[in-house]
């Protein structure tokens, strides 16, 4: 009777350990797909915050020379009009400005400078504006998104390892219940050839 069984109980425990087999190649197959696809996702991610840390880099930058070139600007024209202005002031035209009509050849002249010293000012605020609040600003959504970055791969890690422990002991649990049914597979099978031989 034992040797009846004996070729019986090796077929049954070559088919369980090639049911194990598959069992782990497929959970090691998932597992490494899981990991690959986790390892490209942070790539993206990383590659989506290089690519809008450069972009606002290069807005600041921008602002930056803008900012300079409105200030350079702003002087000019405040020298331009400080300059026609001494010119104005020691001509003899100045001297009968009173006397004058509103239109002027000086009084052109004084529209014109103060035109210019307001568009100075105008400029000046440019630049002051784009220094102190458009670069600042720039600078902490540069911040955020470093930020955002190191917290979303620090919650990707947590879910990939809260995933793997699940999937562990999912893999555990199936591994158990495949031993346990080829062993009641293997018992019955037995019980039925013993059953056969009485």
């Amino acid at each position: 009777a034992c040797q009846c069984l004996w070729p019986l109980w090796k077929m049954s425990s070559q088919t369980k350990f090639k049911k194990d087999k598959e069992i782990i190649a497929e959970y090691e197959a998932q597992i490494k797909e899981i990991r690959t696809q986790l390892v490209e996702q942070f790539k993206c991610l990383e590659q989506q915050s290089e690519s809008r840390l450069q972009l606002l880099q290069d807005l600041q930058e921008f602002f930056r020379r803008k900012a300079e070139i409105e200030l350079e600007y702003s002087r000019s024209l405040e020298k331009l009009a400080e300059r026609f202005s001494s010119k104005i002031r020691s001509s003899r035209e100045h001297q009968f400005k009173k006397d004058q009509y509103l239109l002027s050849p000086v009084n052109c002249w004084y529209l014109v400078l103060h035109q210019t010293r307001r568009e100075s000012r105008d400029h000046a605020t440019l630049n002051d504006i784009f220094m102190n609040n458009v670069i600042v600003r720039l600078s902490q959504i540069s911040e955020d998104v470093i930020r955002l970055f190191k917290k979303s791969k620090e919650i990707g890690l947590q879910m990939h390892e809260e995933l793997l422990k699940v999937t562990n002991e999912l893999y555990t649990v199936m591994k158990t219940y495949h031993m346990y049914h080829a062993e009641s597979i293997s018992a019955e099978s037995k019980l039925k050839e013993a059953e056969k031989q009485e």
